[in-house]
Parts: C-alpha cells; structure tokens; sequence
C-alpha cells in the first residue's frame, strides 16, 4: 500500500486509539461519581512471580491490598492489578470503586495508572492522524 489510500488506515487507527481514550477518561469519571465509589488506603503489597513479558519487568509484580468500606465494615481486598514496582506507596489514600456483588471486583481510580490508560492513547491517536497527513504531502 504506497501512494492513496494508506494514509486513510492510519487515520482510522489514530481516530480509534483517541475514541477510546476519551471513552476511558469519561469511564473513569463515571465510576468516580458512583455510589459504589468510597475511600480506601493502601495497607500492604502482595508480591507475586511476574511472567516478564513487559519490557520493565523484574520478575515480580505488586499488587496492592486496599482497605475500604463496602457498606458492612472495612474490607481488606488485594487489587486484580499488579505493578512493576509499589506503586502507590503503603498509606495511599485511593478511591475505590466496588461491584456490591462482589467486593473483590474492584478498580482504584486515579494515579499515574488511570492517566496512562487516558493520555497514551490519545497521543498515540494523534501520532497516527499526523502521519496520515504526512502521507498526503
């Protein structure tokens, strides 16, 4: 594919990867406006063998253990997500958003994680939209 008509796929690919970070951004919103949102504080980190797929993999990954109140006394729940490293550190104070159902499904709004998942792929998007452009030139 030279010439017309292969600057049209990376200007789907870069309309994609900007729709879906705007629908991450107002995901995150939604759930921080929930009534199944509540405060929590990091208390400890789980350690747990890593697969090194990731480039910055150490071998082990940290999963968060968050206590928060899911309607009948502080819980304590371990994260389904897991870092390279321990991040938020230990005392954190973090939202929290819980399925009622199943308090062990729950997602940590906010901090650096829920800023990549937004940001990167809208700069990835708009990446994509420039070298469209430029394949028109």
């Amino acid at each position: 594919m030279n010439g017309a008509g292969s600057e049209i796929i990376f200007w789907i690919l870069g309309a994609a990867f900007i729709a879906f970070g705007l629908y991450s951004g107002a995901r995150q919103r939604k759930l921080a406006q929930s009534e199944h949102t509540v405060p929590g504080q990091i208390v400890r980190y789980e350690e747990l063998a890593d697969t090194g797929f990731e480039r910055s993999s150490t071998g082990i990954k940290y999963y968060p253990v968050v206590r928060f109140d899911a309607g009948a006394g502080p819980i304590e729940q371990v994260s389904q997500v897991g870092n390279p490293s321990p991040q938020p550190p230990i005392g954190a104070k973090v939202d929290v958003h819980y399925r009622p159902d199943h308090t062990a499904a729950f997602e940590i709004l906010g901090g650096t994680d829920a800023l990549r998942k937004q940001t990167g792929p809208i700069v990835l998007g708009v990446v994509f939209l420039a070298v469209g452009f430029a394949l028109l030139l």
